[in-house]
């Protein structure tokens, strides 16, 4: 007993282990380093338009000043002083140009929602690719508006976020202050607000990949590669501002210093998103009854009914009596020859349907031949 226990230990670790190598693997096989560098420069561009609408729409909670201040803020921890300036100016520039009144605020508004959907829209694109729609797609213009609109409603979704983060730091805060002040137990407190801010990334990167790619995606794997992506982002994020601040990068490309350490920072956080897509998209191959047989030794295609044979077969495999083990081999083998046989029809149709046809008239003269010499005896 404690030997198949330590079997089955050993199958859910490497079964566990697999899909986590799987979405390595995939990540570049799908080229999402280089689908990560068209989604920051996508990004470099609509960044103003979405912190213009994102303000707009938190400020209607707590003000314009203190949005902008909690995401200026943030972009100052994460991107240094330089950055955060340039950020700020055009975030300035953009709603400035925004707030001219009659048709031209109509279309301002129109070129803010166009361009703050564009990042979303490159996710889609990279998405699609990680997760491909199996099912017959919808023409091309419903796709692009239905694509438009999911991403107007994640950048209220981001507003939305920016807003309960608020509220719960705040609260954290007040109460971590009120509860301790300034005894070492305040400890407690900043773990609880790190907590908080993991929670609410991790549902943020659950939802982009839920809603954006066109394949469906069940809420299970969505939040295993949000959790992935939020704590590679919590840890990115650390490192990244200490590399700008040993690093000098922003100095070394002069005017352009805040523009490139904007981009970095983008392909760093696209990156992160689509390897955390990589391992939703591998746990859900490895829970999909069509899909994890990438575990086993042959390459029967999946869903196929020898490889069914062949799985009913090794999961009856346990500790019984040798006659029992013996007959549960001879099923594997029987399933495996199954498995071959199918491979072959795959590859070799007509042949297979001339092999059929060969043995099918071979059968019907042996057997016409016996009636032959049974109606002969007879007489």
């Amino acid at each position: 007993m404690s030997t198949l226990s330590t079997q089955k230990l050993h199958a859910s670790i490497r079964r566990e282990a697999s899909w986590g190598l799987r979405a390595f693997k995939q990540f570049g096989a799908d080229r999402c380093a280089a689908m990560a560098a068209s989604i920051a420069f996508y990004s470099a561009f609509s960044l103003a338009p979405m912190l213009v609408m994102v303000i707009a729409v938190a400020g209607w909670f707590f003000g314009d000043d203190a949005a902008r201040g909690q995401i200026f803020s943030h972009v100052h921890g994460l991107l240094g002083n330089e950055a955060a300036a340039g950020v700020q100016t055009i975030v300035q520039n953009a709603h400035r140009s925004g707030s001219a009144g009659g048709i031209a605020a109509i279309i301002s508004f129109a070129l803010l929602f166009v361009g703050a959907s564009a990042t979303f829209s490159s996710l889609n694109t990279a998405l699609s690719i990680i997760w491909p729609e199996t099912s017959s797609r919808t023409s091309t213009v419903v796709a692009l508006v239905k694509v438009r609109l999911i991403s107007f409603g994640l950048v209220l979704g981001v507003a939305f976020l920016l807003i309960v983060s608020l509220v719960l730091d705040t609260a954290i805060t007040f109460v971590g202050q009120w509860l301790w002040g300034n005894t070492p137990y305040i400890v407690i407190g900043n773990l609880l607000q790190l907590a908080v801010g993991l929670l609410v990334l991790a549902v943020a990167f659950a939802a982009l990949l839920k809603f954006l790619p066109d394949a469906p995606v069940v809420w299970r794997d969505a939040f295993t590669g949000g959790i992935v992506a939020a704590v590679l982002f919590s840890v990115g994020k650390k490192l990244f501002a200490l590399y700008l601040a040993h690093a000098g990068m922003a100095n070394s490309f002069g005017a352009a210093g805040s523009l490139a350490v904007l981009l970095m920072w983008l392909y760093f956080s696209a990156a992160v998103l689509l390897l955390g897509a990589e391992f939703a998209s591998a746990r859900g191959h490895l829970h999909d009854p069509r899909g994890a047989w990438g575990l086993q030794d042959n390459d029967t295609p999946a869903g196929s009914r020898a490889m069914l044979a062949s799985a009913l077969a090794a999961s009856t495999v346990s500790a019984g009596s040798r006659d029992a083990r013996d007959g549960d081999t001879a099923m594997s083998a029987a399933g495996r020859r199954a498995a071959a046989a199918d491979r072959y029809v795959r590859k070799h149709p007509w042949r297979a349907v001339m092999l059929a046809a060969g043995a099918a008239l071979f059968l019907t003269s042996v057997v016409g031949r016996g009636n032959g010499a049974t109606s002969r005896d007879d007489r």
